[in-house]
């Protein structure tokens, strides 16, 4: 069987180098080729092909986009940086049309809302389920008012962005006024579950949405977080969580994969967080049985039914890896891609 060529754009991210990992590991047929918008991102020297690409604001990046998927013959594009959702959803179509090119991407009316935490809760609290109460304060004022109607502590977050990036615990009037204007786009939100980073509360939840509607999954992993990424995971199992992942998936169009951040509390599970892509622990679901790139690629281009996977139970535990260029300096690194090296050190 030919081969399929798969691009992974955002190479150098978690989520991105994610993808390849679970492309790896999988049993599809595939060249990959590995892109990133700077040489210095470690993801693209994990591939026997790299390139650069253009960031997605650039103008021209649509027809850079389209001359290229052409040019490398590339039949499936993923997408491993968040700042590239919205662009490729914008002209999936278009780029399908012109290359022939199947783009793994939500539609815009799911990215919406799935992107900005406001519209989130108000989604889930539309459709009677559990949600956090939430204020979008338009000044310091609104923002003090609001949080006359939380209880300390309280978080204030921006509505866009991911990876735990300008999220606040506030435990004190004097923390909002000091905090609030680093937060662009801020919202007051409820605090729920423990204060400290530990396994009491937190879970990263994941399903899959098949061309026909069917949902695959729950995946349900326990988190210990550090820098905004799941370092410890535990998958398991949770009735409640099932249940209520489940009860959102039929209530949202989605196509591929779709994450859900949630924490327990004394009302039970409730979501802070959608993603309606591809996650950072998308490798780590892959090996325990889960494998999100493997199904989009037999479901949405080889056009095969799925089988919802048996999910092994274990735990996952990250560390960080070098990866080293030898004889190069950094004048020459643009024009070196392949693959690095890496040491046995274990």
């Amino acid at each position: 069987m030919k081969k399929i060529n798969i691009l992974v754009t955002g190479a150098g991210s978690g989520v991105g180098q994610s993808i390849i990992k679970s492309l790896k590991i999988s049993k599809i047929n595939c060249n990959i080729i590995s892109a990133d918008i700077s040489e210095y991102n470690a993801g693209l020297y994990r591939t026997k092909k790299s390139i650069l690409v253009p960031k997605v604001e650039k103008k021209g990046t649509l027809r850079w986009y389209i001359k290229n998927l052409k040019k490398l013959k590339i039949n499936i594009l993923m997408i491993g940086s968040e700042f590239d959702i919205n662009f490729f959803s914008k002209y999936k179509n278009i780029i399908k049309k012109k290359t022939n090119c199947e783009v793994c991407v939500a539609d815009q009316e799911v990215i919406k809302m799935a992107n900005d935490k406001y519209l989130t809760q108000i989604f889930l609290k539309d459709n009677n389920l559990p949600f956090l109460r939430t204020y979008a304060p338009k000044n310091l004022k609104e923002a003090i008012n609001f949080s006359k109607k939380l209880n300390l502590p309280f978080v204030l977050k921006s509505r866009i962005g991911t990876s735990s990036r300008n999220v606040y615990v506030i435990k004190n009037l004097k923390d909002l006024v000091s905090l609030f204007h680093f937060v662009k786009k801020p919202i007051l939100q409820e605090h729920i579950g423990s204060l400290k980073n530990d396994f009491k509360t937190e879970y990263t939840c994941s399903f899959f949405t098949t061309k026909n509607k069917e949902i695959m999954g729950p995946f349900i992993a326990k988190r210990k977080i550090l820098n905004g990424t799941s370092w410890i995971t535990e998958v398991t199992k949770d009735k409640k969580i099932s249940d209520l992942v489940i009860r959102i998936a039929k209530l949202i169009d989605n196509k591929g994969s779709f994450n859900i951040q949630l924490r327990k509390s004394n009302r039970g599970p409730i979501p802070f967080e959608f993603n309606p892509r591809f996650s950072g622990t998308t490798s780590i679901r892959s090996n325990f049985g889960f494998n999100e790139p493997e199904m989009f690629i037999k479901n949405f281009f080889q056009n095969k039914a799925l089988k919802n996977p048996k999910i092994k139970r274990g735990i996952c535990l990250r560390y960080i890896e070098e990866i080293f260029l030898e004889g190069i300096n950094r004048s020459k690194m643009s024009k070196s891609f392949g693959k690095g090296q890496t040491r046995n050190w274990f």
